[in-house]
């Protein structure tokens, strides 16, 4: 459930918040590159496997969908759809997996129903063969509870909360997020993300980080009066230092808690009221930011903010299809090679079978091809 602009809106997934994851054993070296894994080590971050490359040479506008998938049946929709979703302009897939993997490092945080490896394979499979660009996503820091439900990792780790014994089924508060200062939760969440990189074959990661409303809570011993963008600014720069740094390979996350909302007339879910925003100069200019807005708009300043900022910039639109194609047209205006193309957003709106046909993707990808 999210409010904007004086509009309060439902989704019928749990991770809903707009309007409204080792697979590949044993293999030839030849079997990695036609899968695209990553080769060597993580240190080599500089060095793009063959299939990237490849990839990377014939895709310089990156035609995105974001889809969320939670067990091997919606994988199997996914492998079936990936054919109308190509024809359609999708080059690169997001697939929003969370706590929903048959992960081996911390099962105690599987949701209860998972994607396996074997499943993620297949689709990787399915996916390269297609010339389509896979990234797994996990929510990190923020997004760790829907309505009443807590999701697994503060369930299972309930030590990690951001606001430790607060808000009883979560009442009053939008999503818990988790303490970025605690010094344990990096050695599970980055051996989850790992996994998903593994898993999917991945030479990429999105890591979330939208709508963090619960940071510098009053409630966390060690968060409490602190400076609410260096609280976030030290979350991505831990994430960024083990994704990029050590694995070698891409990250990505949303950009709102970047902006400043009365700066950039943005509303406060996607630009920051709470003080996060000095945090945009406190990162890596090598993290792909997804700018996501979705009402009509005649600018949205906040894509040339970022490209000046010198970060890679993906805009994110999901409906209404007139506020898709404004923000559409608007980045495409932008001229700047920074400017990568166009993803487009979900959110359980549109069911994974019938997204092909759905208007705010199929009419505005068009405008990419």
């Amino acid at each position: 459930m999210k409010a904007i602009a004086g509009v309060l809106v439902t989704s019928s997934s749990h991770r809903a918040t707009r309007w409204a994851v080792v697979a590949v054993a044993m293999c030839s070296l030849a079997g990695l590159l036609a899968l695209g894994c990553r080769t060597g080590n993580g240190s080599e971050s500089g060095k793009a496997n063959a299939w990237v490359k490849s990839w990377r040479a014939a895709n310089p506008t990156w035609r995105g969908v974001h889809l969320m998938a939670h067990n091997d049946e919606q994988i199997t929709q996914l492998i079936d759809a990936l054919p109308k979703l190509v024809d359609a302009g999708m080059n690169v897939l997001i697939v929003e997996v969370d706590y929903d993997f048959e992960f081996q490092s911390h099962p105690e945080v599987r949701g209860n129903s998972y994607i396996t490896k074997a499943a993620a394979q297949r689709l990787t499979e399915a996916a390269h063969a297609k010339g389509v660009r896979l990234i797994p996503q996990i929510n990190c820091l923020g997004h760790q509870s829907w309505s009443k439900n807590t999701l697994p990792l503060l369930t299972r780790h309930p030590e990690f909360d951001e606001t430790p014994g607060q808000y009883p089924d979560n009442k009053d508060i939008y999503c818990r997020s988790w303490c970025p200062l605690n010094p344990e939760v990096n050695l599970v969440v980055f051996a989850l993300i790992d996994e998903l990189a593994d898993g999917f074959a991945a030479d990429a990661v999105h890591v979330g980080m939208d709508e963090v409303f619960l940071i510098g809570s009053e409630y966390c011993p060690r968060c409490r009066g602190k400076d609410r963008a260096k609280l976030l600014a030290k979350c991505v720069n831990d994430l960024h230092r083990h994704i990029v740094k050590t694995k070698g390979l891409e990250m990505l996350m949303w950009g709102d808690r970047l902006l400043d909302s009365k700066a950039l007339g943005y509303s406060e879910w996607e630009a920051s009221r709470n003080g996060t925003q000095d945090a945009v100069d406190l990162i890596p200019k090598d993290i792909i930011i997804c700018d996501w807005h979705y009402l009509k708009q005649d600018e949205y300043l906040s894509i040339p903010f970022l490209l000046k900022k010198g970060f890679r910039v993906w805009p994110s639109g999901w409906q209404p299809l007139e506020g898709a194609q404004a923000l559409s047209k608007y980045a495409w205006q932008q001229k700047d090679p920074r400017m990568l193309g166009y993803l487009c957003t979900t959110w359980g709106k549109v069911r994974i079978p019938q997204a092909p046909e759905w208007p705010p993707l199929l009419e505005v990808l068009k405008e990419w091809k």
